[in-house]
C-alpha cells in the first residue's frame, strides 16, 4: 500500500503511473516561467482514503539550480486525484501540501535544471529532475 502513496502524491507530476515500482532513471519535466515570475512546479499531498493527512512530504535539492531559487513551503491546496482514485473525494477541500516552487533571478532568461528527491511520510522515494525554460 505504501509504493501507492508516493504514486498518489505525484500523480499531478507524472500523469498517469504505472502501478508499479518507480522507474530507474530519473524522469525530466519541461516547464516554462516569465521571468521575474515564481513557477509552482510542483504540491503534494498524502492523505489516507478519508482525506486525513499523513503528514508533509520531505523534499531535499539533489542537484540546485543554477539561475534561480528552489523553495520548499508547506501550506494548503485543493488536491487533483484521478476519479479512478479512492483519495478523489478529497480534491473537494483544501488539504495540508507541500509545494515546490521556482523563482528564476533577477533579469535572467534561459535555461536551468534542478532536481529534486521526495520523501513520503511513509518513507517512500521518488526522485524527478525539472528543466526550466525562463522566457
Amino acid at each position: 500500500m505504501r509504493p501507492h502513496l508516493v504514486l498518489a502524491a505525484l500523480t499531478s507530476l507524472i500523469g498517469t503511473v504505472d502501478a508499479g515500482a518507480f522507474p530507474a532513471r530519473m524522469r525530466t519535466f519541461e516547464k516554462v516561467v516569465s521571468a521575474g515570475h515564481t513557477l509552482t512546479v510542483a504540491s503534494f499531498s498524502s492523505l489516507d482514503p478519508t482525506c486525513r493527512s499523513l503528514g508533509p512530504m520531505s523534499v531535499s535539492l539533489i542537484d540546485t539550480a543554477h539561475d534561480g531559487r528552489v523553495q520548499v513551503e508547506e501550506g494548503r491546496d485543493f488536491p487533483s486525484f484521478s476519479t479512478l482514485n479512492t483519495r478523489s473525494r478529497c480534491n473537494s477541500r483544501k488539504v495540508p501540501t507541500t509545494f515546490v516552487r521556482y523563482t528564476p533571478s533577477p533579469g535572467y532568461t534561459g535555461e536551468d535544471e534542478f532536481a529534486l528527491e521526495f520523501v513520503s511520510p511513509g518513507g517512500d522515494v521518488g526522485r524527478a529532475r525539472f528543466h526550466i525554460t525562463v522566457r
